[in-house]
């Protein structure tokens, strides 16, 4: 589901679509600003510095810059942010935000999404603490001190369907919640399944057992500022992006594949 192509691939991408007569209305002329939440494996990683990212790159940082190209401008800067204020109510100082936002009927009371341009599910991931028989079943993890990221669809998973016997941590950005993995704080993690495959097979050693997958058939979105007159010009080149490929080969880029290969768990 979710390398690396030459850097001419990426710009033939780009510079064979078609691109916007007139280039919509935005925060800053002719700049599409993006809130994001570094870092995530494949997704976003990068160098950041209080908001201001230094350095990005990933499945998504290529995704926005190809989509402000087809919606006519000429730059896209990115703005770092706490993961839940990317989905919040209230005014932003980006024009939309990017960082594996799941459309959940509770986000849209607080945001305007965009049509979904990924499917995934929810995966758990042991550390390498865990001793003894490995769980293959949902049941099987419930005793484990299970952590997940606090206000995600994965903490929903975990308190509505794990239900562990111990209380779960829930940790408030994913740097924390992978390095209390690593250190065995964290007998295993839920979170979204490319990311968990793909930081598994970058830096095997790390990790434990990847279990496996929740099915979920979560959807990720664009996420707008309620009433954003951006959101229909957003709609058509997105949906452009996945029905020509562009999705597709960004996702074999950065992301590992073989995740329909995991068992379900159940």
């Amino acid at each position: 589901m979710r390398r690396l192509l030459a850097i001419a691939a990426l710009g033939a991408v780009v510079v064979t679509a078609a691109v916007a007569a007139t280039p919509p209305t935005t925060t800053t002329a002719e700049t599409l600003t993006v809130g994001v939440n570094l870092p995530s494996e494949g997704f976003q990683v990068g160098v950041v510095r209080g908001s201001d990212v230094l350095l990005a790159q990933g499945l998504e940082i290529d995704m926005a810059r190809i989509l402000a190209f087809r919606l006519g401008l000429k730059k896209t800067v990115f703005v770092q942010s706490r993961f839940d204020r990317l989905f919040s109510a209230g005014a932003k100082p980006w024009d939309l935000a990017i960082a594996e936002i799941t459309i959940t009927p509770s986000r849209r009371l607080t945001t305007d999404f965009s049509v979904p341009y990924l499917k995934v599910d929810e995966a758990v991931l042991l550390s390498r603490s865990v001793a003894g028989t490995t769980p293959r079943t949902i049941a099987g993890i419930r005793g484990l001190r299970i952590c997940a990221l606090a206000k995600s669809t994965g903490a929903d998973i975990v308190t509505g369907r794990i239900k562990p016997t111990r209380p779960a941590l829930l940790i408030g950005n994913v740097p924390t919640l992978l390095l209390d993995l690593q250190t065995g704080k964290c007998d295993a993690v839920v979170y979204d399944s490319p990311v968990l495959a793909t930081l598994k097979a970058r830096a095997p050693l790390r990790y434990g057992t990847l279990l496996g997958v929740i099915a979920t058939g979560e959807q990720y979105g664009i996420a707008l500022p309620k009433g954003s007159t951006l959101r229909p010009a957003v709609n058509k080149a997105l949906t452009t992006m996945v029905e020509d490929g562009t999705i597709a080969r960004l996702q074999r880029k950065w992301l590992t594949t073989g995740l329909d290969k995991l068992p379900v768990l159940r």
